[in-house]
C-alpha cells in the first residue's frame, strides 16, 4: 500500500500528465481540446514576435485614455503577454493586446456579431456582444498574423454604446501601431 505522500505525488504526476494533453478551447471557453501535437503547433514567425518590441500596452492605453479618467491600470496575459486593462468608477473597463501570433482572422464571436470595418486604413474587426450585455472586441489588423486588440465592457450599457466607445479607443490607438505587410 502506498504512503499518503507517494500517493499525493502519484496524484500529482498524473495532473501533470492531463495537463499536458488537454486545453481549454478559445472558441468555446472550458471546453477540452486535445493540446495540438508538435507537428501542429505554429510558432509566431520572429517577424511577428518582433512586431510589437519596445511597445508596452499599458503605456500606450494609458496614452490614448488619460483624458477619460480610467483608473488602476493593469497588466494582464489572458489573450498576450502584453495586455493591459483599465479600470473607470461607475462605467467599466479597457483593456489594449498586442498579439503577435494571431491575426484578425482568426478572431471569431462565440456570441454576438462579427463586423468587418476599417480603421486608420486598416483592416479590422469588431466583435459585438461576443462577452455579453455591453461588450465590444475590436481586432485591427497589423500583420497577417499579428493584431492589436481593444474590448470596452460597460458595467450598465448597450453593445452599440460599448462599440461606440470602443472605437474611439481604437482609432486613437491605430495610428500609434507599427505598420505591418
Amino acid at each position: 500500500m502506498k504512503s499518503a505522500p507517494n500517493l499525493l505525488l502519484s496524484a500529482a504526476g498524473a495532473l501533470a500528465v492531463l495537463a499536458g494533453t488537454v486545453s481549454c478551447s478559445s472558441e468555446k471557453p472550458g471546453i477540452p481540446n486535445p493540446a495540438p501535437t508538435s507537428s501542429q503547433a505554429t510558432a509566431p514567425s520572429s517577424e511577428n514576435r518582433e512586431i510589437f518590441a519596445g511597445m508596452d500596452s499599458c503605456e500606450l492605453l494609458r496614452e490614448v485614455t488619460s483624458s477619460a479618467a480610467y483608473e488602476e491600470y493593469k497588466p494582464e496575459t489572458l489573450e498576450s503577454d502584453n495586455g493591459c486593462r483599465a479600470k473607470k468608477a461607475r462605467y467599466g473597463n479597457v483593456s489594449l493586446y498586442f498579439v503577435g501570433n494571431e491575426g484578425i482572422d482568426g478572431l471569431e464571436a462565440s456570441q454576438g456579431t462579427k463586423k468587418p470595418i476599417q480603421i486608420d486604413g486598416r483592416d479590422a474587426v469588431q466583435l459585438i456582444g461576443a462577452a455579453g450585455q455591453g461588450n465590444c472586441f475590436i481586432g485591427i489588423s497589423v500583420t497577417k498574423t499579428s493584431r492589436a486588440t481593444v474590448s470596452l465592457t460597460l458595467s450598465n450599457g448597450t453593445n452599440e454604446q460599448a462599440c461606440t466607445d470602443g472605437m474611439v479607443v481604437a482609432e486613437a490607438v491605430a495610428p500609434k501601431l507599427p505598420q505591418g505587410n
